[in-house]
């Protein structure tokens, strides 16, 4: 162990592997991963040595993968991380077999606990690597979005769990003589990222976790996020990279409109603390763009990312060059939420040609594109090849994208020119950027942009004729005659389909835009009992809760106009009323996940209008760092009984033919 005021050879090999990571965020990257690797075969391999370059490959493949969504690239990163874990697994301390039959008697699958006696730095360290490694291995997981995914990443993330409690009672016990500010912040990170993942879930998962013994506190993980930044040391661009995230990319798929200004002076504050610690790094440049898209400035945006394509100039022959295709799509994204079609579909062509993730998803933009610059035959050709480029199962499961956008060519026939200039094909652009949630971010000409482009499409739908007068009141009734008649009220009833979708996007609009009644007229009749939808079963919950939030709007108003009328919450009563409608659904529709994500949110508006911040409807395991060891114990026996209990108990009530894990 060094000496007062030497720092020891485990802290000077993170501060190397430190440096490691940031030429990694200055885009050489694969300098950066030529250097780890050579680290990983000399110093790793020496017997006793803490496997700390062999894990940060690890993440570096980790981000990699996150960026590219390859299934090559996920693969890799978890053979790398678990041979991360395993290395560092080494250098724990096993029990004995006494102490395991004892442990298993108590707890079925209790990790092992450190020993009571004093412990190394070296081994603090691999505690860590190894809990470290365990989470992002289960955060791997979830992209394989299926049910048995999803709760062996509930296993692991249980027991990345425990290493982390297991690590922070370490540094209670010992901190004033093996504590770093690597393996401190490393701590933070570990529970704050967990108090923040698991409190995006939807609430019923929420609740199950919670008694599971799972953390669930969103405000003390941000905090303990925050800290591990202000910690510095190795994962603080790691705890940078989370809160950007949060406050920049979530917001676009679970936040309400009401939470944008905070998210984009949270943003602020970590870019403060960023650009001090990374400067000209890419990743910066990249949550750069992404935050000027959620202030409103499109073409800020824009500009970010074009400055980020011609500076991060990647060789195609780079392991790297898959994360070009980050940027690519944000452009193609951005030039859409402008209505510049024709620019952002080649964007979309690149995509599509080089593109491992979804080809057909891609294929299926660059069509959007077509149809919207009023090209039918061109944009029929390109949805016509969207089945072909179907990626099949990926871990068992059809991509949610690629499900979506299978379905749409499908049922409206947009592989044909007669399908394309129906209603469905002239507002399918308009159609993805709501599904996208792209209004809140888009400015006021271009939401006016996207009413032109509906009401101009409702004037092309012919107005149903009178079947019966015209036809059927005649005495003589021709066979061909009847069949024109049927063919009408077919027409009429799809009409119901596409004018509910029309109503839809409008009334957001109007609410984006500050018109409540319109809005709410828009959007009161799409509702079951009073609107018939065949193929387009997403409208109903989402229309409630798009009318939950006019009523969230309503409150607002009313509280700024009579500040007494703030302690009267009938509008957020009947908005909690919408919201069980939207959530309550039984069938199944695309990007339901994502819609439960933005129903979480918005539940969570409403308690802090209704003064109820302290207090949520599940018991939260509150995390802060600071706090006393024994805040962190909980009953073990008690909490593994109820959590095999629960599992299966959840898996005999769910149906698990109809849960569908959509892509985030």
């Amino acid at each position: 162990m060094a000496g007062p005021g030497e720092r020891s050879a485990i802290v000077r090999t993170c501060d190397e592997a430190e440096e490691t990571l940031k030429l990694f965020l200055q885009g050489k990257f694969d300098e950066a991963e030529t250097f780890v690797e050579e680290k990983a075969r000399t110093r790793d391999k020496i017997p006793g040595a803490v496997p700390i370059f062999t894990h940060c490959h690890a993440v570096i493949l980790f981000a990699k993968a996150g960026i590219s969504g390859a299934e090559e690239d996920r693969k890799q990163a978890i053979d790398r991380l678990q041979e991360a874990a395993s290395m560092a697994g080494e250098h724990i301390p096993k029990q004995g077999w006494v102490q395991s039959i004892a442990s298993w008697g108590m707890a079925y699958f209790m990790t092992p606990s450190p020993k009571s006696a004093d412990i190394s730095e070296e081994e603090l360290s691999c505690r860590i690597i190894e809990a470290e490694a365990t989470y992002l291995s289960a955060l791997l997981c979830f992209f394989e979005e299926s049910v048995a995914a999803f709760f062996k990443a509930a296993l692991l993330i249980r027991r990345a769990l425990r290493g982390y409690k297991h690590c922070h009672g370490i540094l209670e016990r010992q901190g004033d003589y093996i504590g770093n500010e690597h393996d401190v912040g490393a701590v933070k990170l570990g529970f704050g990222g967990f108090s923040v993942a698991i409190s995006m879930l939807p609430p019923k998962l929420l609740r199950l976790l919670s008694v599971l013994g799972f953390p669930s506190d969103r405000n003390a993980g941000l905090r303990a996020v925050e800290e591990s930044l202000r910690c510095g040391g190795l994962r603080a661009s790691v705890a940078g990279g989370l809160l950007l995230s949060y406050h920049v990319i979530l917001p676009a798929f679970f936040s309400i409109p009401q939470e944008r200004e905070q998210h984009v002076m949270a943003a602020e504050c970590v870019f403060c603390l960023l650009n001090k610690q990374y400067p000209n790094s890419f990743f910066l440049s990249f949550y750069r763009g992404r935050l000027q898209r959620l202030k409103g400035d499109l073409a800020g945006s824009t500009d970010c990312f074009l400055r980020l394509d011609e500076c991060l100039k990647l060789h195609p022959d780079s392991k790297f060059f898959k994360l070009r295709h980050a940027w690519v799509y944000e452009l193609g994204l951005g030039y859409m939420l402008q209505l510049q079609w024709e620019d952002a579909e080649k964007y979309w062509m690149e995509l599509k040609q080089h593109s491992i993730w979804s080809r057909a998803f891609f294929a299926y933009m660059h069509g959007v594109c077509l149809s919207m610059r009023g090209l039918p035959k061109s944009a029929a050709d390109e949805f016509a090849k969207v089945q072909g480029l179907m990626r099949g199962t990926v871990s068992g499961r059809v991509l949610a994208e690629e499900q979506y956008v299978c379905r749409k060519v499908k049922d409206h026939a947009l592989d044909t020119e007669e399908g394309v200039k129906s209603l469905q094909g002239q507002i399918c652009g308009a159609e993805f950027l709501y599904l996208w949630n792209s209004f809140p971010q888009m400015p006021r000409d271009k939401l006016e942009g996207i009413l032109r482009i509906i009401e101009e499409a409702e004037r092309s739908v012919p107005a149903s004729s009178n079947c019966e007068e015209s036809k059927l009141g005649e005495g003589n009734v021709s066979f061909r005659s009847l069949q024109v008649c049927m063919d009408q009220i077919g027409v009429a009833e799809e009409a119901e389909d596409d004018m509910a979708i029309c109503n839809l996007i409008k009334g957001t609009v109007l609410r984006e835009l500050g018109n409540l009644d319109a809005a709410q007229a828009c959007l009161e009749g799409l509702r079951e009992e009073s609107c018939f939808v065949e193929t387009e079963l997403f409208i109903y919950p989402m229309a409630a809760y798009e009318r939950a939030l006019v009523l969230i709007n309503r409150h607002i108003e009313q509280a700024l106009k009579d500040p007494d009328e703030a302690a009267r919450f009938e509008f957020l009563f009947q908005a909690k009323r919408e919201l069980t409608i939207a959530e309550s659904f039984k069938q199944d529709y695309n990007f339901l996940w994502r819609l439960l994500g933005r129903v979480h949110a918005a539940h969570g508006a409403i308690q802090g209008l209704m003064g109820e911040e302290g207090r949520t409807s599940i018991d939260s395991t509150i995390i802060d760092c600071d706090t006393e060891s024994d805040h962190w114990q909980d009953d073990e026996d008690l909490i593994d009984r109820k959590y095999y209990d629960a599992t299966f108990n959840a898996l005999q009530n769910e149906d698990t033919s109809t849960i569908s894990f959509q892509a985030f």
